[in-house]
Protein backbone atom coordinates (compact mmCIF):
# COMPACT_ATOMS: atom_id res chain seq x y z
CA UNK A 1 0.00 0.00 0.00
CA UNK A 2 2.96 2.49 0.49
CA UNK A 3 4.03 1.97 -2.86
CA UNK A 4 0.32 3.32 -3.87
CA UNK A 5 0.36 6.30 -2.03
CA UNK A 6 3.78 7.74 -3.37
CA UNK A 7 2.36 6.83 -6.95
CA UNK A 8 -0.38 8.92 -6.68
CA UNK A 9 1.87 11.32 -4.85
CA UNK A 10 4.01 11.63 -7.79
CA UNK A 11 1.26 11.67 -10.38
CA UNK A 12 -0.07 14.54 -8.42
CA UNK A 13 2.63 16.60 -7.85
CA UNK A 14 3.18 16.66 -12.11
CA UNK A 15 -0.04 17.97 -12.48
CA UNK A 16 0.86 20.48 -9.69
CA UNK A 17 4.57 21.24 -10.84
CA UNK A 18 2.92 21.95 -14.56
CA UNK A 19 0.29 24.75 -13.60
CA UNK A 20 3.62 25.83 -11.52
CA UNK A 21 5.87 26.25 -14.43
CA UNK A 22 3.31 27.80 -16.72
CA UNK A 23 2.79 30.90 -13.83
CA UNK A 24 6.45 31.02 -13.96
CA UNK A 25 6.62 31.35 -17.47
CA UNK A 26 4.28 33.89 -17.41
CA UNK A 27 5.57 36.02 -14.68
CA UNK A 28 9.35 36.29 -16.17
CA UNK A 29 8.24 36.81 -19.29
CA UNK A 30 7.86 40.46 -18.57
CA UNK A 31 10.84 40.78 -16.87
CA UNK A 32 12.76 39.78 -19.95
CA UNK A 33 11.39 42.20 -22.04
CA UNK A 34 12.16 45.32 -19.46
CA UNK A 35 15.87 43.78 -19.38
CA UNK A 36 15.98 43.89 -23.32
CA UNK A 37 15.12 47.27 -23.35
CA UNK A 38 17.48 48.86 -21.25
CA UNK A 39 20.19 47.34 -23.64
CA UNK A 40 21.86 49.93 -25.96
CA UNK A 41 24.40 48.64 -29.09
CA UNK A 42 27.02 50.09 -30.00
CA UNK A 43 27.74 51.54 -26.88
CA UNK A 44 30.34 50.89 -24.82
CA UNK A 45 31.29 47.49 -26.79
CA UNK A 46 35.48 47.24 -28.04
CA UNK A 47 35.62 47.45 -31.79
CA UNK A 48 37.27 44.52 -33.94
CA UNK A 49 40.90 44.96 -34.60
CA UNK A 50 42.33 43.71 -37.72
CA UNK A 51 45.08 41.79 -36.98
CA UNK A 52 48.71 41.79 -39.20
CA UNK A 53 47.85 38.76 -41.65
CA UNK A 54 50.35 39.28 -44.16
CA UNK A 55 53.03 36.52 -42.58
CA UNK A 56 50.18 33.98 -41.77
CA UNK A 57 48.78 34.61 -46.08
CA UNK A 58 52.87 34.00 -47.31
CA UNK A 59 52.52 30.67 -45.29
CA UNK A 60 48.87 29.62 -47.01
CA UNK A 61 50.08 30.70 -50.56
CA UNK A 62 53.64 28.72 -49.88
CA UNK A 63 51.18 25.74 -48.72
CA UNK A 64 49.33 26.44 -51.38
CA UNK A 65 51.72 26.64 -54.24
CA UNK A 66 53.29 23.28 -52.76
CA UNK A 67 50.20 21.47 -52.96
CA UNK A 68 49.79 21.80 -56.11
CA UNK A 69 53.35 21.12 -57.81
CA UNK A 70 52.82 17.92 -55.15
CA UNK A 71 49.37 17.21 -57.05
CA UNK A 72 51.02 18.13 -60.97
CA UNK A 73 53.72 15.60 -59.63
CA UNK A 74 51.25 12.77 -58.76
CA UNK A 75 49.31 13.19 -62.29
CA UNK A 76 52.31 12.87 -64.46
CA UNK A 77 53.64 9.72 -62.22
CA UNK A 78 50.24 8.08 -62.45
CA UNK A 79 50.13 9.24 -65.95
CA UNK A 80 53.25 7.74 -66.76
CA UNK A 81 52.37 4.21 -64.72
CA UNK A 82 49.28 3.81 -66.70
CA UNK A 83 50.91 4.47 -70.15
CA UNK A 84 54.08 2.28 -69.72
CA UNK A 85 52.88 -1.00 -70.18
CA UNK A 86 51.40 0.11 -73.90
CA UNK A 87 54.70 2.15 -74.28
CA UNK A 88 56.93 -1.14 -73.54
CA UNK A 89 54.60 -3.46 -76.03
CA UNK A 90 54.99 -0.72 -78.91
CA UNK A 91 59.10 -0.16 -78.57
CA UNK A 92 59.49 -3.88 -78.32
CA UNK A 93 57.38 -4.03 -81.71
CA UNK A 94 58.95 -1.42 -83.21
CA UNK A 95 62.74 -2.73 -82.28
CA UNK A 96 61.68 -5.93 -84.00
CA UNK A 97 60.54 -4.17 -86.93
CA UNK A 98 63.51 -2.72 -87.33
CA UNK A 99 65.52 -5.54 -86.65
CA UNK A 100 63.71 -8.36 -88.81
CA UNK A 101 62.93 -6.37 -91.61
CA UNK A 102 66.54 -5.54 -92.53
CA UNK A 103 67.40 -9.29 -91.91
CA UNK A 104 64.52 -10.53 -94.04
CA UNK A 105 65.27 -7.80 -96.87
CA UNK A 106 69.05 -9.78 -97.01
CA UNK A 107 67.84 -13.02 -97.64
Amino acid sequence: MPEEEKIEETVGTKEDASEEVSEEVTEEAPAEEVAGEAITYGVGTPMVIDPFMEPFEAVVESVRRRGQLIARNQKLDSGFTAGAPLGVAVGILFTLILVLLPMLWML
